[in-house]
């Protein structure tokens, strides 16, 4: 899967999260997401995962809570 597929996928501010929790500029992580090598490639990619990930763990998460107090 190409970056610029993963990046059609995040939420709105995921871009801003990514370059506080990796500590890389947001233009960098911006031309990352355009599909530029960067030498903060492999972070980018390593952050992108554990944001992903816990991100999508949180929202399977609320949601679950939501349709629980929904049908309570």
């Amino acid at each position: 899967m190409k970056i610029q597929e993963i990046k059609k996928g995040l939420p709105i501010g995921a871009m801003s999260e990514i370059s506080k929790l990796s500590g890389v500029n947001s233009t960098t992580v911006q031309r990352f997401f355009n599909g530029e090598k960067t030498k903060f490639n492999i972070r980018l990619l390593e952050v992108t995962t554990n944001y992903l990930k816990s991100y999508k763990e949180k929202e399977a998460s609320a949601m679950q809570e939501l349709q629980a107090v929904a049908s309570a």
